[in-house]
């Protein structure tokens, strides 16, 4: 393929007992193997289990691994769905292995009602779960590695419950609650055209969320971009080369490209390292 053309990536669906991923952009695509982001589109039809994904450093210490800083953009949720983000209030690592004996982790989890449009950054060492009924573009970093706390009691088809991971996250977890939630970093600026919001800025990825009502133009001042369509349907332009884009298609711009120009009504979340 020509470093300086888009590619569209096909979903890779991973199919679990809550339900499912679609894996957008990974190191599972052909040729991306080295690629530092991971994004997926989540869709919960059971709740996920309450865990915490570690940092860097213990990361690549124990797992050889990067570690797993993320965030959620909440796609479509049911009535009273919710999600778990943080705790209430501190709380010691001799509570959080009592709960966890006891099974009373969830009374000091941060249970947090949902919308359409909620953003949640959840940096390594934050507890958190996914809840029923909610879909989610998660963007990461491109690690795997996860530590479940508590998974309902729940077992798969050969009646086996997955396996928890307690003294790696009693090493990794925070004890205090979250600074911020469900509101994007930065202000809805208005352009000619289209608008740009600021959903998540952190050391390891930034991910903009996009509202087209005429033509955007993009540049690639970084190592590549994902544009993720989440509504609508257009054109993605790229000097004399065009593409036909809708709901659903997940592409990578390298920064060869150097610019292009998005038309149409759409709505397209855009991630960048």
């Amino acid at each position: 393929m020509s470093k300086k053309e888009p590619v569209k990536l096909g979903p890779i669906r991973k199919t679990y007992i809550w339900g499912t991923e679609d894996w957008l952009l990974s190191y599972l695509h052909p040729g991306f193997e080295e690629i530092p982001l991971l994004i997926k589109e989540i869709t919960a039809r059971e709740p996920l289990s309450v865990q915490v994904h570690p940092g860097d450093g213990f990361a690549w210490e124990q797992e050889r691994s990067r570690g797993k800083t993320e965030m959620w953009y909440v796609t479509d949720c049911e009535p009273g769905a919710y999600l778990y983000y943080g705790l209430k209030h501190r709380i010691s690592p001799n509570e959080f292995h009592k709960r966890i004996q006891n099974q009373t982790l969830l009374e000091v989890c941060r249970k947090v009602p949902v919308k359409k449009g909620d953003v949640f950054y959840i940096p390594a060492g934050l507890l958190h779960a996914i809840g029923k009924g909610i879909t989610v573009i998660e963007v990461q970093q491109s690690s795997d590695i996860t530590y479940r706390v508590y998974d309902y009691n729940r077992e798969d088809a050969d009646h086996r419950k997955r396996p928890l991971h307690i003294g790696k996250a009693a090493q990794v977890a925070g004890w205090m609650p979250p600074l911020q939630g469900r509101h994007p970093m930065g202000p809805r600026i208005e352009k000619n055209g289209y608008s740009r919001t600021l959903l998540v800025q952190c050391p390891y990825f930034v991910v903009q969320l996009y509202e087209v009502e005429e033509e955007m133009e993009g540049t690639l001042s970084g190592a590549f971009q994902s544009v993720l369509i989440l509504e609508g349907k257009g054109t993605l332009r790229c000097g004399p080369e065009s593409f036909e884009v809708n709901k659903g298609d997940s592409f990578f711009l390298p920064q060869e490209m150097g610019s292009y120009t998005l038309t149409g009504r759409l709505q397209i979340l855009i991630s960048e390292v």
